[in-house]
């Protein structure tokens, strides 16, 4: 049995991709400056792309135009994310919206990179609208009273407009570049809106210490390779197949943040988790 690359690509990117967003918990449980905290992570994924893709970073447009549109999604997608774990864990956040964006997903492949939609995957879909409508009806965790509606939804399009922008980019440019000055952009677009709220927020400072740049090395480094192995993966991979593996990070993320950020794993957010789990698989089958 041979093991296609793309797959082995998407292993270690979902891996990546788990801790980096287990991450993203830091500045509500360690109490630091989520803009702050967020733009020293693009720094640390920067140089390190600078540091490993030197040789192939050259001006190229398409590499250059690609990189801005997920570079400046991805910078905002991650202060969202980040602003709605205040309020929730990650085992109530990302199982929402990572499985509706993973019919979103399903849908572009459709639509634009000739995937085809089976009986399983179909199942899949349904699924994953029952089971996360279902949850949230129950539990009350996104909604317009609690003004999170606004965020989650704002997280699940955008997110879905990135990975098509990714694969695009994967598949028409030069990936090391791409991969470059995705991040690239995504450093900039961070350093913009710090600078933007540092002038009108004095008390910026206030969430900054030493441990901050500890904890965005984390991030920054986990950030490189999990776009490193995702664009890889892209270049030949199926496009809804590659960001199926992908959304297996909901479960490596939730476990993370049980054991070292403090949340809590009911019995009913173990078993959402598992049947969201169980949709992705489906969505993922042929």
């Amino acid at each position: 049995m041979i093991v296609e690359g793309w797959f082995i690509h998407s292993l270690i990117a979902v891996t990546a991709v788990g801790v980096t967003m287990a991450l993203f918990k830091v500045p509500t449980s360690k109490g630091h400056n989520k803009f702050v905290y967020s733009f020293f992570g693009f720094v640390v994924a920067s140089i390190l792309s600078f540091i490993f893709l030197r040789s192939s970073i050259n001006i190229d447009s398409n590499a250059m135009l690609f990189g801005l549109g997920w570079g400046s999604l991805y910078a905002l997608i991650v202060l969202l994310q980040m602003e709605i774990l205040k309020k929730l864990d990650t085992s109530a956040v990302f199982p929402i919206t990572g499985t509706i964006s993973n019919v979103f997903v399903l849908i572009i492949g459709l639509l634009f990179f000739h995937d085809k939609l089976s009986i399983q995957q179909f199942l899949g879909v349904s699924l994953a609208f029952f089971t996360v409508g279902f949850y949230n009806q129950i539990h009350k965790h996104i909604t317009f009273k609690n003004g999170l509606l606004f965020g989650a939804s704002a997280i699940v399009l955008l997110s879905t407009l990135a990975k098509f922008i990714q694969k695009s980019g994967s598949i028409s440019t030069e990936i090391e570049n791409f991969i470059f000055w995705q991040l690239f952009f995504a450093m900039l677009t961070s350093a913009i809106i710090l600078i933007f709220i540092a002038g009108k927020d004095t008390g910026w400072k206030s969430g900054f210490s030493k441990y901050i740049i500890v904890w965005a090395i984390a991030l920054g480094t986990t950030t490189f390779i999990g776009t490193v192995e995702i664009v890889r993966a892209l270049t030949t991979g199926p496009f809804s197949l590659v960001y199926t593996i992908n959304s297996f990070y909901i479960l490596i993320t939730s476990l993370i943040a049980w054991k070292f950020f403090g949340e809590r794993l009911t019995k009913h957010k173990i078993i959402f988790l598992l049947i969201a789990i169980i949709s992705v698989i489906l969505m993922g089958l042929k």
